[in-house]
């Protein structure tokens, strides 16, 4: 389990159609390698389906949580881990990355 406050990130989830929650929290806290996870996220005593990603360099924890709509800026958010369903990849285009976060998120729905 990690938790953290949410900090604005770039926005290129939101651009994908998936924005997410970046926490703030140090390396230290995350005792899983880098990747896209199938998760629980935990806010405000509820629970709901997420994607959790792991990003190594530059540091980065983002969360997408799903059916979820509202402002959770400077909050606390925790998430656990379920199973890991991929590696962090390099694609040529935004359409390539789309595709890539759909079957992810086919998974993780499987998976939840």
């Amino acid at each position: 389990m990690i938790g953290g406050i949410v900090i604005k990130g770039d926005g290129l989830g939101r651009e994908y159609g998936y924005p997410t929650a970046n926490l703030n929290c140090s390396k230290e806290d995350v005792t899983i390698s880098g990747g896209v996870y199938a998760a629980w996220a935990f806010f405000e005593n509820k629970k709901y389906k997420a994607a959790l990603v792991i990003q190594e360099k530059p540091w980065k924890v983002e969360v997408y949580i799903m059916d979820f709509e509202g402002d959770i800026y400077g909050r606390y958010l925790e998430v656990e881990f379920v199973q890991k369903v991929s590696e962090l990849e390099q694609f040529d285009s935004k359409e390539e990355i789309v595709e890539k976060i759909h079957a992810d998120m086919r998974m993780i729905e499987d998976l939840l």
